[in-house]
Parts: structure tokens; sequence; C-alpha cells
């Protein structure tokens, strides 16, 4: 990824990944007739894996108490300086006390895919 990045002409970078949440997406009209519903799974999106590779111009899209991912990717987009990595990989998101357990009993089990190097 860096590599690559490295001879692109973006400013900044992210890795996509599937969700591996337990929901559905739900398409419906104006008038609430759903016209599709699918398992997260099954769809062909990606959400933003937390994983980053800026420039240093990022700062130049950067504005004080902006969140990275609204405003300043959003000026990225316009000037096509955003790029994004596909990552079919293992992924785990980390944001609740819930998920980082789940994780940390992965690793303490030895069940952690992430781990590529041996423990001593």
């Amino acid at each position: 990824m860096i590599l690559d990045f490295q001879k692109r002409d973006a400013i900044a970078a992210f890795v996509g990944v599937r969700p591996n949440a337990t929901f559905h997406l739900v398409e419906y009209d104006g008038n609430g007739l759903v016209k599709d519903i699918r398992h997260v799974t099954e769809c062909h999106h990606r959400i933003n894996g937390g994983f980053f590779v800026f420039r240093r111009e990022i700062f130049d899209y950067l504005k004080e108490g902006e969140d990275l991912v609204q405003q300043p990717f959003q000026r990225l987009i316009a000037a096509k300086k955003l790029i994004a990595y596909t990552h079919d990989g293992f992924w785990g998101c980390m944001d609740t006390v819930k998920e980082m357990q789940q994780l940390e009993d992965m690793y303490s089990q030895g069940r952690a895919p992430w781990e590529v190097w041996k423990s001593h």
C-alpha cells in the first residue's frame, strides 16, 4: 500500500474493508416501499478500515475542529486526491470495549490472524 501510494498523485489513502457486522442494508423509496434488502456481507460496499497514508499536503485540507473523514475527505474527493485500497483479509473493529475484548481473547488464545510473528 505504501509503496504504491508513493507512486500515485494522491494526498491521502485509506484501507477499504468489508463490514463484518450482522445487519442488513435496506433500500426503500420516499413512501417507505422497500426496493431491496441484503445482508451487509452480500453488498459491494466497503467501510473505512481506519488505516491511513498521508502526504504532508494533508495539512492544507485540514481545518481546526473538523473530523478527518467528513470535511477534509470531501475536499480531497473533489480534488481527486483521495484513494482507497481494498483489503479482503482479516479486519476487526475495535470501537467498543466488547470488540476490544474479543480481539484480546483471540490473541490470548493464539487465534489472532494478524499475528504474523511468533511471541516468545
